[in-house]
């Protein structure tokens, strides 16, 4: 009897993952109809990779997107920028549109096939790189790699290659990562789905009502929380190697940080007291980031937190345009001596130029 009661709910289960794969899947193909890629998609190394460059005009600009995230992560901006330059947004691999598959995602990885990609679409510089968050630290990598087609940077509340040793600890980053190890397994057979497991990592954009959908078949596909977990991964074991950032020499550089009030986190036990103390730290990381130029210069989005382009997208869209701008005005750019970062931040309601 035991034994029959035991072949039954194992038989059960094999239905209930069956049946919520075949329903996953079906449900990711239906959210891919329903939202197709806005640009196009190529080969690169076997993996399918998406761009979307969209306007005309030099420089060029290439917009990097966070940890975790894709091309949709600046939806609230690209336009306004395309409207003035060319400007291209694209997946890193296993994101948004790009493909999922067996592939290194450390920073090194990331540059070779992000210009392998460029080369595919025939899409050329001079670019002004534009990284947020994790990306900043891909797009100096992709500047220490091919100095000669960027021309200017602007980092959006960028990572700093030294933030694992120097930002206080915090048993939030463990956390989610037994999150992602559970989403791993769970999300193929539509758990994930089911009870919008995921909604809290759109949480953190503010979407507006408009785009959740879209962002919502980003996130729900079947191999997001894998995508997710290895750029993860893989971002941290970049940090691991401790590598001071490398001088930017006079190369145009504008920083933009957060700079509302810090507050605790609930959800991680973060305490507003552990949130300040982090925000320090940060605060001079982001000078340190400025530092790496000669011409650099930082604003505070006073009322935004680490995702300025859609807590403040007008500021985002700002500062792109006075670089594009800045470097239409000096196509040739002369040496200059290093400045004080520190008597750099300004008002971002009136903007200074180099």
């Amino acid at each position: 009897m035991v034994r029959r009661l035991i072949l039954s709910l194992l038989a059960l289960t094999i239905l209930a993952a069956f049946a919520g794969y075949v329903w996953e899947h079906r449900s990711a193909a239906n959210d891919r109809a329903a939202h197709p890629a806005p640009g196009r998609t190529y080969d690169v190394d076997g993996l399918s990779m998406h761009i979307d460059c969209r306007g005309a005009g030099e420089p060029a600009v290439l917009l990097e997107a966070g940890l975790m995230a894709g091309s949709t992560s600046w939806l609230q901006v690209v336009d306004s920028i395309a409207a003035h330059t060319r400007t291209c947004a694209y997946d890193r691999a296993g994101m948004d549109w790009s493909a999922f598959g067996d592939y290194d995602a450390a920073a090194g990885a990331v540059v070779a096939r992000l210009q392998a990609l460029l080369k595919l679409a025939d899409e050329h510089g001079p670019w002004v790189m534009v990284g947020m968050s994790a990306g900043g630290v891909y797009v100096r990598e992709f500047q220490v790699r091919h100095p000669e087609d960027v021309v200017g940077m602007v980092l959006v509340d960028s990572s700093h290659e030294e933030q694992a040793f120097r930002l206080p600890t915090s048993g939030g980053l463990d956390r989610l990562d037994q999150m992602l190890k559970l989403c791993e397994v769970l999300q193929p057979f539509g758990v994930i789905r089911l009870t919008k497991g995921l909604d809290g990592f759109m949480n953190w954009y503010q979407l507006p009502a408009d785009k959740q959908a879209l962002f919502r078949a980003n996130y729900y596909q079947s191999h997001s929380c894998s995508a997710i977990a290895r750029e993860s991964t893989a971002f941290s074991a970049d940090l691991q190697q401790n590598v001071t950032p490398r001088s930017l020499g006079n190369l145009p550089v504008l920083v933009l940080s957060q700079g509302n009030e810090p507050r605790g986190d609930a959800q991680t036990g973060q305490t507003d007291e552990a949130a300040r103390r982090q925000r320090e730290v940060w605060d001079q990381l982001q000078l340190e980031l400025a530092a790496l130029s000669s011409r650099s210069e930082r604003r505070i989005a006073s009322r935004s937190g680490h995702i300025i382009q859609f807590e403040q997208p007008e500021m985002v869209v700002q500062a792109i345009h006075d670089m594009v701008e800045m470097l239409r005005r000096e196509p040739v750019l002369a040496d200059q001596e290093t400045h004080d970062v520190t008597a750099a931040i300004v008002d971002p309601l009136s903007p200074r130029h180099w």
